[in-house]
């Protein structure tokens, strides 16, 4: 279960977290999706600290540290920055959502 609670988060969390909220105030980041109410979130199980809005869209730092949108695709579920959305999918609504988020457009 994902937490909002900083008191949950490690040194590690906290300094992730630091990292995604600089990215956000100096406009560095690659989000083109996060709407209305974000908060910061913590997921235990996977270690991963994000940015998460009133909608569910999830924004995360690469590994080159840039702030980017988090996809997950609603037919297949492949999850992944835009960079690693490229997935060979026969199914035709699976594509369509492949190019909304290209196009920038929430599907």
């Amino acid at each position: 279960m994902n937490t909002r609670d900083l008191g949950k988060f490690g040194y590690r969390e906290k300094d992730m977290a630091g990292d995604i909220l600089k990215a956000l105030s100096n406009n560095k980041d690659k989000t083109r999706f996060m709407g209305e109410n974000v908060n910061l979130e913590f997921n235990p199980n996977s270690g991963n600290v994000f940015l998460v809005d009133d909608d569910f869209n999830v924004a995360m730092m690469t590994d080159e540290g840039i702030l980017e949108d988090w996809f997950s695709c609603p037919v297949c579920g492949h999850e992944g920055f835009l960079s690693d959305m490229k997935h060979n999918s026969e199914d035709k609504e699976c594509q369509e959502y492949l190019e909304s988020i290209r196009e920038g457009i929430t599907a």
